[in-house]
């Protein structure tokens, strides 16, 4: 297969409508190679064939369908845009050690469609893909689908395994408090969902000592029964 210039060109334009923009660098060095030496050698024409393959007119107009249907999905289907905005509010602000750098690899693109959703326009598929195509997408799904399992008002404890042996020491597994606040921030930590402790939306509690914010599987339900007894 012989590459031409013209096709060079029409690449580049191709691969900067995809946001392929080392795709297009590298485009643009092949053409002025070739305008140069008149050729390409036979390892540049196959990686040069391979850069067209990936940004050809198909691909481009594949894109544009599915950029259409992701913007009248954000701009007609609140479920899809709120599922995504769960998904940036996590990628934005978590700090999650196990996931770090995974996180850290879509903070950009959570930030971009934060920042679009501020503005009351649609952030471009390249983000919002990003986050849906997240290893940890499907567990956060598990998390946003279950409603929280304690209601307002509930008195609940902190679970002696989320507390650190000095303060099961000061009696702190023994303090009681009642929640004031369902999800009073975004989910900022993913873990598996468990039909018993619930997931990692938080709620806002008030114990003698203050109000905390905690994961649902951080606290349980405290028997009034027992609790009556006392």
């Amino acid at each position: 297969m012989t590459i031409t210039r013209n096709q060079l060109r029409k690449a580049v334009i191709n691969a900067e409508k995809l946001g392929n923009k080392r795709d297009a660098s590298t485009i643009r060095d092949m053409a002025r190679n070739l305008k140069k030496w008149g050729t390409l050698t036979i390892r540049q024409a196959e990686f040069a064939k391979a850069l067209l393959e990936r940004n050809s007119d198909e691909k481009v107009k594949a894109t544009e369908g599915t950029e259409k249907a992701h913007t009248n999905a954000w701009e007609e289907l609140p479920a899809y845009r709120e599922w995504i905005l769960f998904l940036a509010r996590f990628f934005s602000k978590s700090r999650q050690t196990a996931y770090l750098q995974h996180i850290q690899n879509r903070r950009s693109a959570a930030n971009y469609v934060i920042a679009s959703n501020i503005g009351a326009s649609c952030p471009p598929w390249k983000h919002c893909e990003r986050l849906l195509t997240s290893k940890l997408s499907a567990r956060l799904r598990v998390i946003y689908d279950n409603p929280p399992i304690y209601p307002l008002g509930e008195l609940v404890a902190i679970r002696r395994s989320e507390m650190t042996h000095w303060a099961i020491q000061q009696g702190h597994d023994k303090q009681m408090g009642f929640i004031t606040e369902i999800e009073p921030t975004s989910v900022d930590t993913v873990g598996t969902y468990n039909k018993t402790k619930g997931g990692t939306k938080t709620y806002q509690i008030m114990f003698p000592s203050g109000s905390v914010t905690l994961r649902e599987n951080q606290i349980k339900l405290v028997s009034r029964k027992n609790h009556n007894k006392e």
